[in-house]
């Protein structure tokens, strides 16, 4: 005659139900978290190459850092060599007149205006760094406070010198100079501001009244310096322009390789909402069936069943 157990009844139940929440549970992670696992194990062949993906992925995110951080300042970098560009155009038209006049009323004001803007351009400052101070770029790459100074002082001591360009990597292959260097963008136009500002606060000057003949010649002199100073600044800008495209093609290199990259973990990692949608649904009728049938079996007793 077999005997009849009340308590394995339950105990079989009991495992049925445990597995059913643990389906549930992860069914409604999963509809949560929208990923397959929870950790690497749960990923299982699939994890070390994740683990590169994931790695990969943070490299190209560092590079876009960059590109955008490079794109943004050469988009400054070319509005300032524009003003200084202008302001040196400017000087030029103007001294033109002042000799097509024999006239050297408002020199002096022409040179302070330049060279205001010149220096304000130069010392373009983001975020606490100077764009065109080159390596050096925690300090202000023109020195000088006013003309003055800049006629008192060597040129040298008005301009930061010994500055190189910062390069920067923009992709694995490939790296570019991150900035122009004052030094070189504007010692010419400096050079002459500095020759026309001795003269008219030494024996020669100041310009006021006719020209003098020594006068005249000596802004003849820096028309031609001008040009050659103006002809530098556009080259500058034009290299920047050059290099600010390069900038933003590397950028859109590096979004589609993240796009793709992105897709290739998503592959691994995410999961279809459609089809956990159906299993969260499955596993919760299995797991208030379980519970239900639980239930029923640990009420039940021998006496019930003899009755």
């Amino acid at each position: 005659m077999n005997r009849i157990s009340t308590a394995q009844i339950p105990a079989g139940s009991l495992v049925d139900l445990q597995r059913a929440q643990r389906e549930l549970v992860e069914a409604a992670r999963q509809s949560s978290a929208q990923t397959r696992a929870s950790d690497l194990k749960g990923y299982g062949r699939e994890a070390q190459t994740l683990v590169s993906a994931e790695r990969l992925a943070a490299r190209l995110t560092g590079f876009q850092e960059t590109t955008r951080e490079l794109t943004t300042r050469m988009q400054i970098q070319d509005v300032t060599l524009g003003r200084a560009a202008e302001a040196v155009n400017k000087l030029k038209d103007a001294l033109f007149q002042n000799i097509g006049l024999d006239s050297g009323e408002g020199v002096r004001a022409q040179l302070e205006e330049a060279f205001a803007v010149m220096k304000d351009t130069m010392n373009t400052n983001l975020g606490g760094r100077y764009l065109f101070g080159g390596v050096m770029n925690d300090r202000p790459p023109v020195t000088a406070d006013t003309l003055s100074t800049l006629a008192a002082d060597p040129l040298t001591d008005s301009i930061e010198q010994g500055a190189q360009s910062q390069v920067m990597r923009v992709e694995e292959s490939r790296v570019v100079s991150a900035g122009l260097v004052a030094d070189d963008v504007i010692s010419g136009a400096f050079a002459s501001l500095k020759r026309l500002a001795e003269m008219d606060e030494g024996p020669d000057g100041p310009f006021s009244g006719d020209l003098t003949a020594t006068q005249r010649a000596a802004i003849q002199d820096e028309l031609t310096a001008l040009n050659s100073a103006f002809d530098n600044i556009l080259s500058r800008q034009a290299e920047n322009g050059r290099l600010m495209k390069e900038v933003e093609s590397a950028d859109k290199r590096l979004t589609s390789r993240t796009n793709a990259l992105d897709e290739a973990i998503g592959g691994i990692v995410n999961v279809d909402l459609a089809e956990v949608a159906v299993r969260l649904n499955q596993a919760q009728f299995a797991y208030e069936s379980s519970a239900s049938v639980f239930n029923v079996l640990r009420n039940m007793s021998l006496l019930n069943m003899l009755d």
